[in-house]
């Protein structure tokens, strides 16, 4: 295959198929199943003719095994709810991935390459959130939505089910810092990355639950959940984190706000889905 001086992701999606995700080349290029010159490289490694790229057979079979996998552009269509020509907005059901896995047949960055090539995912929500989740359509769009993240520049609600014996107050403010333990987080005092949540109580429901409305203000991974569990009121079907059993976890990104590329006002919701 002839080529100048490229990136590397840019040159694997050319050789083996426009469809393969970022995270998918990203996770093979930890595991060394990418290799430039026999050594290890980052997907934004340069690379000509004279490099040797080593590339494992789990990267070539990836378009083959797409093919079996029923992922067609209604799928994904039948969850947009807002398109522009730069972002798309997804309602994510319960329990489909933001970014395909080992041991995982689809999930939203795949869907998402099957209807436009070049859609990329700018945040991400866990697998059992419900909810929005916001792919960006160009790179200027992409660094630009990354940069409201980052900068915590971007309004985000979230409605949640909670046990609500020990809600003192109507709304109130979480203010812990939180720490990664394995597949979870912990409240860490000492040692943990700031984390601030707000809430307020929507509705008191009966058998002791409430539905809150949540804002979080920063972007922790599982923030919401172990916040919420931290003072004593753990999300409905949140097993991880001490909520009470039920057929799902009860957390859904409700709507977002910002200013788009363009300096536009963008509000965008995604409605409750019925097994809430």
């Amino acid at each position: 295959m002839n080529f100048d001086h490229s990136r590397l992701d840019k040159l694997i999606r050319r050789k083996y198929g426009k469809s393969i995700p970022q995270s998918v080349i990203e996770k093979a290029i930890r595991n060394k199943d990418v290799l430039v010159n026999g050594k290890r490289c980052s997907s934004f490694t340069q690379v000509s003719e004279i490099d040797n790229i080593y590339v494992h057979e789990s990267i070539k079979k990836y378009s083959d095994k797409q093919k079996r996998v029923n992922i067609t552009n209604n799928n994904f269509k039948n969850l947009i709810v807002y398109e522009d020509s730069n972002i798309i907005a997804v309602n994510k059901p319960f329990g489909l991935a933001v970014q395909l896995g080992s041991k995982l047949r689809t999930a939203i960055d795949v869907m998402a390459k099957a209807y436009n090539s070049n859609a990329c995912l700018v945040h991400r929500i866990d697998r059992d959130t419900s909810g929005l989740v916001i792919l960006a359509k160009n790179i200027q769009t992409s660094r630009y939505m990354l940069h409201l993240f980052k900068n915590k520049s971007i309004h985000k609600k979230y409605i949640a089910i909670v046990s609500a014996k020990n809600l003192k107050t109507e709304m109130g403010i979480i203010e812990v810092p939180l720490s990664r333990q394995k597949d979870r987080v912990i409240v860490d005092k000492i040692g943990g990355k700031v984390a601030i949540t707000e809430y307020k109580i929507v509705k008191n429901l009966e058998d002791n639950l409430a539905m809150l409305e949540v804002f979080p203000k920063t972007g922790r991974t599982h923030q919401i959940r172990a916040h919420l569990q931290y003072i004593g009121c753990p999300i409905l079907g949140d097993k991880k984190y001490g909520g009470r059993v039920h057929e799902r976890m009860c957390l859904h990104a409700y709507s977002v706000s910002f200013l788009d590329i363009n300096g536009q006002k963008i509000h965008i919701i995604a409605d409750i889905p019925e097994n809430f």
